[in-house]
């Protein structure tokens, strides 16, 4: 911390649902806490969030947020009063809904540094409200990845305030060791092991890897997919997969706590995602070195940057998806660029920057 006069930060995420951004806000709370500041979570009621925090021992407080209640004046003047009892400094944001509550009342109690953390690549409109919100409330606006920075100035040039985009990208803890040898799954003789992690939603575009892996089948290819997630999918995905016979080569194996052994497991990450902000999950794969295999959509291609990496798709081509799984060259040096790029320590070095 060091003379920071940032000394309380609250990180608030009101998303119910676990996924990347309340993955970063929980381990970002955490490790500041270990820099020497006071951190606590604003969660919503009945989150995941909540629920993590509370089994880690980590300082967390609910509040019931609707994507309405910035115009509810009692709830953003009690938040506001929440802000100055516990004397914040700075508060990071989650959603659009958390910007315009949590925000809105940042900007009444006087906190010095409100900074919205942008996490998915989608457009932003350019309404009275939303001009108020980043030109007069917000201080910072984080972004983990260039795509993102894109769509929130693309048609809005003349007024984005774009001064304040700060670019820090999801990453890994370098730091630390790893066991390379433990595995989740043994392959079995010669078999091509596919391994896929993310929540099973229509997001994610399992359905895609499960409809290259009956193409698999149908070359004769000796394979094993492992798809790692849980969601509201899941049920249809394993109907789709018991549908086309592929119940012996595709497996839904749900959570997975150990991430270095799924990984150790597999010959190659396929990744099927529509759209991301900055997904965890390829720069876990490169790390653990593993071959990617994604489409070329949203922020991918900074991550798989060259043949290093693995190989990007064009959007929805499913047989080029196929033909990539069995020929997609072994990585050789992605772990250089995960500590050269995706760092979590020396990214997080930079949000303290600007909590200075």
């Amino acid at each position: 911390m060091k003379d920071s006069p940032t000394k309380t930060i609250c990180f608030f995420n009101s998303n119910k649902a676990w996924g990347g951004g309340e993955k970063w806000h929980f381990t970002t709370a955490v490790e500041f806490k270990k820099r020497g500041y006071r951190t606590f979570l604003g969660t919503n009621e009945k989150s995941e969030l909540a629920n993590r925090a509370q089994n880690e021992g980590v300082e967390f407080y609910r509040f019931s947020v609707g994507n309405l209640s910035f115009l509810n004046p009692f709830k953003v003047i009690s938040l506001a009063m929440f802000f100055r009892r516990e004397k914040v400094d700075a508060v990071l944001l989650n959603l659009p809904s958390d910007l315009k509550l949590a925000g809105i009342a940042a900007k009444i109690a006087g906190v010095k540094k409100i900074i919205y953390r942008r996490g998915m690549p989608h457009p932003l409109r350019g309404t009275f409200l939303n001009r108020f919100l980043f030109l007069r409330v917000l201080t910072h606006v984080v972004v983990n990845s260039k795509e993102i920075g894109r769509t929130l100035e693309e048609g809005n040039e003349l007024w984005f305030p774009k001064k304040k985009l700060v670019l820090i990208y999801n990453g890994v803890d370098t730091s630390k060791s790893f066991d390379r040898e433990k595995k989740l799954y043994e392959k079995q003789g010669h078999e091509l092991v596919i391994g896929n992690a993310g929540r099973l939603t229509e997001q994610k575009g399992q359905k895609y890897l499960i409809e290259a892996a009956q193409m698999l089948k149908k070359d004769g290819v000796n394979f094993k997919v492992l798809i790692a997630g849980e969601g509201e999918l899941k049920e249809s995905l394993q109907g789709l997969i018991d549908s086309k016979g592929l119940s012996d080569q595709v497996k839904l194996i749900g959570h997975v706590t150990d991430m270095a052994a799924f990984m150790n497991s597999l010959d190659v990450f396929a990744f099927p995602s529509l759209f991301e902000g900055s997904a965890n999950t390829l720069i876990e794969a490169l790390y653990y070195g593993k071959p990617i295999v994604a489409w070329d959509v949203s922020s991918n291609g900074e991550i798989v940057v060259d043949e290093r990496c693995g190989v990007l798709i064009k959007f929805k081509d499913v047989v080029g998806f196929r033909e990539a799984l069995t020929s997609v060259k072994k990585v050789d040096g992605g772990d250089e660029v995960v500590r050269r790029v995706f760092d979590s320590g020396r990214n997080l070095d930079v949000l303290e920057g600007i909590l200075a």
